[in-house]
């Protein structure tokens, strides 16, 4: 069971990442990669190249492209989809499905972070 890399979306906070990476886990953002403004389709692609899973607050757009992707039987790594609800809430919901969920369950798959408990 392979651990989930993570590729943070430019409306994530890039903090996030230090506290992801100081857990064990693998992470980078469109900040470090070079990558901001690039559209969500590109994105999608970049993580797919990189084999990362996207986490974003976006949730008007990637809801919407899982699907279409889907239905033109493309794949990608995995959507996490979350609110912007504060930090420290974020942060465990994140680590609560990052020690859930491997890498191979995140393939193809829409995952809402408040459906995570946070305790």
């Amino acid at each position: 069971m392979a651990k989930i890399k993570l590729y943070l979306d430019e409306d994530v906070e890039v903090f996030l990442v230090d506290a992801v990476r100081r857990r064990g886990y693998e992470a980078t953002t469109t900040r470090d990669c070079k990558n901001l403004g690039l559209g969500d389709p590109a994105q999608v692609s970049f993580a797919r190249r990189k084999g990362s899973v996207i986490l974003t607050y976006n949730v008007r757009h990637f809801p919407r492209l899982h699907y279409e992707m889907l239905n033109r039987n493309e794949h990608h790594p995995g959507f996490i989809i979350a609110r912007q609800e504060g930090f420290t809430l974020t942060l465990r919901r994140l680590l609560k499905l990052l020690a859930s969920v491997s890498a191979e369950d995140m393939q193809d798959a829409l995952e809402y972070l408040s459906n995570w408990p946070a305790d």
